[in-house]
């Protein structure tokens, strides 16, 4: 099945390309034939370099405007939660049943003997290097396979950091929690305390609401009834822009992670 999914995306990705293509040179050349061999051409040589800049760059994962907002009012009501381990001790336990909680974390006993330490780290500012070593300490005794720590927020320098430590480290910030916890467990904090809305949108939001995957399906259609017509009537320059525009919109919200959660490997 993830096989199959796999060469359905691709398959949407490159028609989408090949389309952007066509479009333009149905209109500047009178050859069918010619314009469908530019393009396959074209489309194989865009494949490639998306392919080779894909493996060199890394995003971050990046929520939908309502799950942002769920992901900060879950964190401010569990920070304000006397009984917030007790939260995620049930929902590890919800796949971990040798799990166990222990002072300011939880421990969870794999059937294959590793040994994962969850520390949610609940206070309202960034995660710092000193914070890390603080967290550390009081886990090493435990001779931990993996330490996964949620937070607020982290600072940068975080990342780098954990990795001189003799075993994995995980941060995860309150959105990360959120899709890799929260989510992928499907199990969530009661929201007791909620963030006073603005009430208005900001640009990166209406950026990342447009070009959600939900946006996909749409685009394509309108574009594809501009296309069909150029079999019938020769397209003008108007028609060829519009249709080129929503192609692109479609490939953006399709193929780019920055507005699309990308769930990663079970993280405990």
């Amino acid at each position: 099945m993830k096989l199959i999914l796999f060469v359905l995306q691709k398959f949407l990705k490159l028609s989408l390309i090949f389309f952007i293509f066509f479009i333009w040179l149905r209109f500047f050349t009178k050859s069918l034939w010619l314009s469908i061999f530019i393009s396959t051409i074209a489309t194989t040589i865009i494949e490639i370099i998306t392919f080779i800049f894909s493996n060199k760059t890394k995003f971050k994962a990046s929520l939908k405007i309502k799950e942002k907002e769920n992901a900060e009012n879950m964190f401010l009501s569990l920070s304000t939660n006397p009984s917030s381990l007790d939260f995620f001790l049930n929902l590890v336990l919800t796949r971990h049943p040798n799990s166990i909680k222990k002072k300011g974390c939880i421990q969870i006993n794999h059937r294959d003997q590793t040994k994962v330490i969850l520390q949610p780290f609940l206070q309202l500012k960034k995660l710092t290097l000193n914070d890390v070593l603080t967290l550390t300490s009081l886990v090493n005794k435990e001779s931990p396979d993996k330490l996964v720590i949620t937070c607020f927020e982290y600072e940068k320098e975080v990342i780098p950091f954990v990795r001189n430590f003799g075993y994995e480290i995980i941060i995860l910030d309150r959105f990360e929690t959120y899709s890799h916890l929260y989510k992928e467990y499907d199990f969530y904090p009661e929201m007791t305390m909620k963030y006073k809305k603005d009430g208005k949108l900001g640009f990166k939001d209406l950026i990342a609401f447009s070009f959600n995957k939900s946006r996909t399906k749409g685009y394509i259609f309108a574009s594809l009834l501009l296309f069909a017509t150029s079999f019938f009537v020769r397209l003008n320059i108007y028609y060829c822009i519009v249709s080129s525009l929503l192609l692109i919109f479609a490939l953006i919200s399709y193929i780019n992670p920055k507005y699309n959660i990308k769930i990663k490997d079970e993280i405990i």
